[in-house]
């Protein structure tokens, strides 16, 4: 006897109907918060400050893994790219930047220039050997 109301209260929750929900074509797909930016080339003030890897691009993903970096106002920086190993090992990066009219970046005197755009938080630098997406990092 005590199987009945637990028959009817399965029963019952069983066919209780939802609403069906469409979800338009457009909003099906996963958005990629970094593609829906509006870059813009970056100011020599804009890259002042301590920078975090969010997005490793093109064949520099393959080799690697961490980047930061601290620009200060003076041209100088100071950061760290963790590369793949094995084992996989940090190397120090040091010098002078400097950035030209439309963006060209030149981190170091050894290094490529590159073009540097900024949205928000965030620093693209892109060259010849992929694309690094970096956040401003927060120190609290």
């Amino acid at each position: 006897m005590k199987l009945a109301p637990l028959l009817a209260l399965a029963f019952l929750a069983l066919s209780t109907s939802c609403a069906s929900t469409v979800v338009a074509v457009q909003d099906r797909a996963v958005r990629d918060e970094l593609e829906t930016l509006e870059w813009r080339p970056a100011l020599a003030a804009d890259l002042v400050g301590h920078w975090r890897v969010k997005r490793i691009g093109g064949p520099a993903a393959a080799v690697l893994l961490d980047v930061s970096y601290w620009m200060d106002d003076s041209g100088r920086f100071s950061g760290a790219a963790l590369f793949a190993g094995p084992p996989p090992t940090y190397e120090v990066l040091s010098g002078e930047w400097s950035l030209a009219e439309g963006g060209t970046l030149q981190l170091g005197a050894d290094a490529e220039p590159a073009v540097a755009e900024v949205a928000g938080a965030y620093l693209r630098i892109r060259g010849t050997e992929g694309a690094l997406v970096l956040e401003r990092a927060k120190i609290e």
